[in-house]
């Protein structure tokens, strides 16, 4: 009998594949926020020299680190690398907008699939074109997601 997969419905991801795309996102993350390395390593508590050895991804950085830079740039920082290992961050405290805006970014990912469709195959540049309203569907879905399990957790109280 073999042991099973590890990475079941994923494929096998390298260690340095995860740190490059991490370091992929701090340098966009520095290049968007006007950020210097120290800014980074400020929020990574980290040096300045940590912070660029973790942009050329060269570094394996600690979770509280790691941590650091998802609560600082949520998404932006992390959901790449998380995707390699078939996840994605969301925060908490999503508002609760479940109504209209929900629909028109439903709506609006529809019709570009549609069309995107009527060959019969979704292309990568055609995926690129619908990617903000794929995002911006994720986002509310999340919020559903954060809704439902709030709602399904009955308060508890300890007593000491």
């Amino acid at each position: 009998m073999t042991a099973p997969h590890i990475h079941g419905r994923y494929r096998t991801v390298s260690a340095s594949s995860l740190l490059d795309t991490l370091g992929t996102s701090l340098t966009r993350i520095k290049s968007e926020d006007a950020a210097t390395d120290a800014d980074l390593g400020r929020v990574l508590g980290k040096s300045e020299d940590r912070a660029a050895a973790y942009r050329a991804g060269n570094g394996d950085m600690g979770v509280v680190s790691f941590l650091f830079g998802c609560r600082e740039w949520d998404g932006r920082f992390a959901n790449d690398a998380l995707a390699l290992v078939g996840m994605r961050l969301a925060p908490i405290e999503a508002p609760a907008d479940i109504g209209p805006n929900a629909l028109r970014a439903l709506g609006a990912l529809i019709a570009k699939k549609a069309e995107a469709l009527e060959d019969g195959t979704i292309d990568d540049d055609e995926l690129d074109a619908m990617w903000p309203e794929i995002e911006a569907v994720a986002a509310h879905i999340d919020r559903l997601r954060i809704r439902r399990a709030n709602a399904s957790r009955p308060l508890q109280i300890t007593r000491l």
